[in-house]
């Protein structure tokens, strides 16, 4: 009897730990493939890397997940080529509480959307103003009516619950036939802040054009310059670029001369170009979208949870995302399966007995009443 006794305080102290070890809400799933193959190649093909506010977060007003997700991230890939810390969000429709922002702030994150409204100077707000890449929810005429030099953002989730998302394939293959500047949401607002921090030094027949380091990412900015002769050249003052193709989608450092005396400047921060010419010079100068392209474009990958589900629909599209990471919550913890398990556990013995029982009193009902013969 004390054996039975022991046996069954063991089993139910095992079954008590195995539910105590349960991961409890709030712990979370780390997504291998974002510091592991898919999250490197996507980083290095010009990809970023951002937060996603959990829809649970405003709720519990609980602001926690900010320093949580940059750290997570942070531990695991580069937020982009031009910088390591992140510095997009994505956040609720609606206005940001002050509360809210002031952590967001002292995060480091100061690019917000796609939904949000803020009149705060400390953030730029990115639109959803290219609807969506989902097939049967897609609309082209948004992103054709977008003004010239605008940036285009566009939504895509992979999957909802356990419903899978598909992509619209046909507007996938014409963007990546436009003449669109394939970008992120950190990129473009720190390539607007990089340009627009480009300055000039002249003479009759030099033009020295200079980009201070900001400190924010180490984003290339780019300059149109008019009235430029065709016979100049380029002094650059570290590495010597190579001129930028036309066709080029990609932000990278380099230069493009175009018809009617237009010259293309991409300046890395810290570095100097000077364009020297045989002829007095007359030029003007203007902060420009990357290589004169139409418009910068870029898709957000909403509650990123698992980046090949996420991206593995655009493995050979030229197009770039921008990722707003959201680490999956574990299941919570129930007592459906030990209770199940004690119920078993207690039922098979019973049934075990009444089997023997039942099997016994089928013998004997089969070998009969015992004959003693004198």
């Amino acid at each position: 009897m004390g054996r039975r006794i022991t046996s069954t305080s063991i089993f139910l102290t095992i079954m008590l730990v195995s539910v105590t070890s349960l991961p409890i809400s709030g712990e979370y799933q780390d997504d291998t493939w974002l510091g592991n193959v898919i999250g490197p190649e996507r980083l290095e093909a010009g990809d970023e890397f951002g937060c996603q506010t959990p829809e649970s977060a405003m709720e519990s007003i609980n602001f926690d997940f900010v320093e949580e997700c940059k750290a997570y991230l942070s531990g695991r890939i580069n937020a982009s080529r031009w910088g390591e810390q992140p510095i997009s969000i994505g956040t609720p429709q609606g206005d940001l509480p002050l509360e809210f922002r002031d952590v967001l702030y002292n995060a480091g994150f100061s690019v917000v959307g796609d939904l949000s409204n803020s009149d705060d100077d400390r953030f730029t707000v990115i639109h959803r103003n290219g609807g969506t890449v989902e097939s049967g929810l897609s609309n082209r005429s948004l992103i054709e009516s977008a003004d010239e030099g605008e940036l285009i953002s566009l939504y895509w989730i992979a999957r909802i619950d356990d419903m899978n998302i598909r992509r619209d394939r046909d507007l996938v293959e014409w963007l990546s036939d436009q003449d669109y500047w394939f970008t992120t949401w950190g990129e473009w607002v720190t390539h607007q802040k990089s340009s627009s921090s480009i300055t000039v030094e002249t003479n009759s027949n030099s033009a020295t054009f200079s980009n201070p380091t900001l400190g924010i990412w180490d984003t290339p900015g780019t300059v149109l310059v008019e009235n430029v002769d065709q016979d100049i050249t380029l002094e650059w003052s570290g590495v010597q670029y190579d001129p930028l193709e036309k066709d080029e989608r990609i932000l990278r450092a380099g230069y493009r001369e175009d018809t009617d005396g237009l010259l293309y400047l991409t300046i890395p921060p810290g570095d100097t170009v000077t364009i020297h010419s045989a002829q007095p010079m007359a030029i003007s100068h203007a902060p420009s979208i990357f290589n004169g392209l139409k418009n910068g474009i870029t898709i957000a990958g909403h509650h990123t949870t698992n980046m090949r589900e996420w991206s593995q629909d655009f493995r050979d599209a030229p197009l770039r995302f921008t990722w707003l990471i959201e680490r999956s919550e574990l299941p919570s913890p129930t007592l459906v399966l030990p209770l199940l398990s004690i119920s078993i556990l207690i039922a098979t013995p019973v049934i075990i007995r009444k089997i023997i029982a039942n099997d016994k009193e089928h013998q004997r009902s089969i070998s009969g009443p015992s004959i003693i013969t004198p």
